[in-house]
């Protein structure tokens, strides 16, 4: 389950997709980004240019390798803004991260003539954005570095495992020996990982059938029978010791069928997404940006009270997502532990407090999406 031919496999579909030369395969995104940043000879006193409202992992790879983050805030289509990129840029800064948010590219243009003029290296965080285009190129090959997360929450998954792809052979040849310089996978995680799939596509098939969904998913989190997405050291800005680890062939032979199905899979969150855009007619909520390169990893609607309608939400048996509830997410996470001061950004603040997540997976029915259509339409953020 640690080595096989499905590794090398994997790596070729990547290097093909992507026509790049380099390609170098880790246990997560976050690992992926961590030696990313070491590779490109980031560290103590450095400063890496990243957007808020984003997650924590981030924000801890750049802290992990010695380096501050600072935070630029967003436009309203949930990506950096590069008027307040321009203001934010100092003489200690190295690299800018450019985040695809959702699925949705990033001004690339304005934002790598900044980086450019500043002799900033460039990583694009795709976590989201797995074969979304932007001008005709693929998200991911604009950079230095291409980032890529292939987790049971991201578009291509195979529970847990990450990417890069490079240009640069040096780059590259630094990364493959941060890599191999990794231990393998522990067994009980790799198992779990395993485990996690049956039981949440039946966890998430049943979740309104009678609480056995739900009931199924709480005891598979409670006897720590599947994988965490993220564990509570992670949230307060701490490592965990069972990572980072080598990328086991047992999730990348799951990945190799997944990288089969990308041009499907997105065509189908595009069709979800112009369903929602065209019959969710509800005051109380605003749609995302309107961008025919948008493929959405999830459909973020702002609304004034998000908490009401996410429980709104559970009377039809559906979950909505809380991408991002604050702008370094997860909610939990003290923002002063990580250098964010309240005001910093506002808009994103305020963006973060309003956002909803609506489904958009690849195995939704034609019934499913017009429930949730319903319910949107059904929702009112007033008291009855």
């Amino acid at each position: 389950m640690r080595k096989g031919e499905a590794l090398e496999e994997t790596k070729q579909k990547i290097l093909d997709y992507f026509s790049t030369p380099h390609a170098v395969l880790f246990d997560s995104g976050r690992s992926a980004l961590f030696f990313a940043l070491k590779a490109l000879g980031v560290g103590e006193g450095d400063r890496v240019l990243v957007q808020a409202y984003t997650c924590v992992v981030v924000i801890n790879a750049i802290r992990w390798v010695g380096a501050e983050p600072v935070f630029v805030d967003i436009r309203d289509d949930y990506t950096m803004d590069p008027n307040d990129l321009k203001q934010k840029i100092n003489q200690k800064a190295k690299t800018l991260i450019i985040q695809h948010t959702f699925g949705q590219p990033a001004a690339l243009d304005a934002l790598c003539m900044i980086a450019k003029e500043h002799r900033l290296s460039i990583i694009e965080d795709c976590a989201h954005s797995f074969g979304v285009s932007y001008r005709g190129q693929y998200t991911g090959t604009f950079g230095d570095v291409g980032l890529f997360s292939f987790g049971s929450d991201k578009s291509m998954s195979c529970v847990r495992g990450g990417a890069v792809i490079v240009r640069d052979a040096a780059l590259a040849k630094k990364l493959e020996e941060m890599e191999r310089g990794l231990r393998p996978s522990s067994w009980v995680k790799i198992i779990q990982h395993l485990i996690h799939v049956p039981v949440f596509f039946v966890g998430k098939a049943t979740y309104g059938f009678f609480g056995f969904g739900k009931a199924l998913l709480f005891l598979a989190k409670f006897f720590h029978m599947t994988n965490r997405i993220m564990y509570k050291p992670e949230k307060r800005g701490k490592p965990v010791p069972f990572y980072p680890r080598q990328f086991p062939n047992a999730l990348a032979d799951l990945l190799k069928g997944e990288l089969n199905t990308i041009n499907t899979v997105n065509e189908k969150r595009k069709k979800i997404s112009f369903i929602y855009r065209a019959k969710i007619c509800n005051s109380s909520v605003q749609h995302p940006v309107d961008d025919v390169s948008f493929v959405p990893l999830r459909y973020t609607v702002r609304t004034k009270n998000p908490e009401r309608l996410r429980a709104f939400a559970k009377t039809y048996s559906i979950i909505l997502g809380d991408w991002y509830s604050q702008v370094i997410a997860p909610q939990t996470c003290d923002l002063s532990t990580f250098g964010y001061t309240q005001g910093e950004c506002p808009l994103a603040e305020r963006i973060a407090e309003e956002s909803v997540n609506l489904p958009t997976e690849r195995h939704m029915t034609e019934k499913d999406i017009a429930r949730v259509v319903e319910m949107m339409n059904a929702y009112t953020d007033h008291p009855v």
